[in-house]
């Protein structure tokens, strides 16, 4: 088959390009496909293209990393399904699940069923906007059972306070990142992670009600701190405090 180019000179082809057939590529290639979509996405259509994407999807480190924050909850039967399939999600992973983040529907009942499920390989754990279903109790039965844990994020749990953070630092003695984020119980955090929380790097505590004391336990408790954002906290000395420590490597 001959075409003219611009310049009304003749380009040959021999054969037209085939279509390209998702099916048949190799296992790897299709697991880095399959791997990009969403945990939902996975449970409601990808595992049912066929017998193939079916066995790849039931391979457990298909599920060290599931991820149920980019959804929307419209309604309760929504809520009750989405809990449903990340509780499905746990159960593939078989124990290898290394990283869970959780929008909404984050109770103290599925926090215990990620440790009963013998997940206590988790090295990151998000929760989010989770309102008044997580407490402290949930998370301090939690902390016990995960000692590998290295990145924690709390925001919008409105039942967590600093006696969960107490428990999570003697529990997580290799957490180096935490988030706690606009919890109504913020009071005392400070102390709790400065007494319990040496190993941390990266600390963001938004909104925070604690004076220079609470700041200064925090750099003198957390030594290797090379990130702390307290952008919602009125600290006037702060500058001061940061003088004490001779960490060039910390940043505000």
């Amino acid at each position: 088959m001959n075409f003219v180019n611009r310049n009304g000179r003749q380009i040959q082809y021999c054969k037209a390009a085939k279509k390209l057939n998702l099916l048949h590529l190799p296992d790897d290639l299709t697991v880095m496909i399959i791997g990009k979509l969403t945990a939902i996405e996975i449970l409601t259509s990808a595992q049912f293209v066929c017998r193939r994407w079916r066995r790849i999807c039931m391979d457990p480190l298909m599920w060290q990393t599931v991820n149920m924050c980019d959804i929307r909850i419209r309604n309760a039967v929504e809520y009750k399904l989405v809990e449903k399939m990340c509780r499905h999600a746990i159960d593939r992973s078989c124990g290898q699940l290394e990283d869970i983040s959780i929008k909404y529907f984050g109770t103290d009942d599925l926090l215990k069923y990620i440790i009963d499920s013998g997940c206590h390989k988790l090295r990151r754990l998000r929760l989010v906007q989770c309102l008044n279903q997580i407490s402290d109790k949930g998370l301090y039965k939690m902390a016990e059972k995960l000692p590998l844990l290295e990145e924690l994020e709390i925001t919008l749990c409105l039942n967590v306070s600093g006696i969960a953070l107490e428990a999570i630092g003697r529990g997580c003695p290799l957490l180096k990142s935490l988030k706690f984020n606009y919890n109504r119980n913020n009071t005392g955090e400070e102390f709790a992670i400065a007494q319990n929380m040496s190993n941390l790097r990266h600390l963001q505590l938004v909104p925070s009600s604690f004076n220079n004391s609470g700041s200064r336990a925090i750099l003198n408790g957390c030594p290797h701190l090379e990130y702390l954002d307290l952008h919602e906290c009125d600290i006037v000395e702060v500058e001061g405090i940061l003088k004490t420590r001779s960490d060039a490597q910390l940043h505000l």
